[in-house]
């Protein structure tokens, strides 16, 4: 029973996973087993968590921007030549935009539809072969 949901040896992709509730979902399946990729948008940040988190596993950075479709499909590239299957994706990069609802500007709305939306839904479509090359070995 112990072993039934078992990470170990899973490979997890965890978008946004710098800080916040992303680090903290990084740093539990590190601390369980998984070799965790995880992204964000500042590469000096990114990479220096990564290399806090490898101290209890592996844990990898890839810096991307995902609120463009070359963040997004830059990391997919990326990922997957590391990786032929992806256990564990956790879509997590988000933005928020502080303004009154009639002052709040359009660039406002890009950014933060285009990274809490369309970046979760490109990055998934981007990674569907790894994502079904796990579900088959699972399988």
């Amino acid at each position: 029973m112990k072993d039934l949901f078992s990470v170990k040896g899973k490979a997890v992709l965890v978008t946004g996973g710098s800080r916040g509730i992303g680090f903290m979902i990084a740093e539990g399946f590190v601390t369980h087993g998984a070799k965790v990729y995880i992204s964000s948008r500042k590469a000096e940040v990114c990479n220096a968590l990564a290399e806090e988190l490898s101290k209890y596993g592996t844990c990898i950075a890839l810096p991307s921007d995902l609120s463009t479709m070359e963040g997004i499909t830059g990391l997919a590239a990326e990922l997957t030549k590391r990786e032929t299957k992806l256990d564990v994706l956790v879509n997590n990069a988000g933005a928020t935009w502080g303004a009154p609802i009639d002052e709040y500007p359009e660039d406002g709305w890009d950014k933060t539809v285009d990274l809490n939306t369309k970046s979760i839904f490109f990055m998934t479509q981007k990674l569907l072969p790894a994502l079904r090359a796990a579900v088959m070995a699972f399988w």
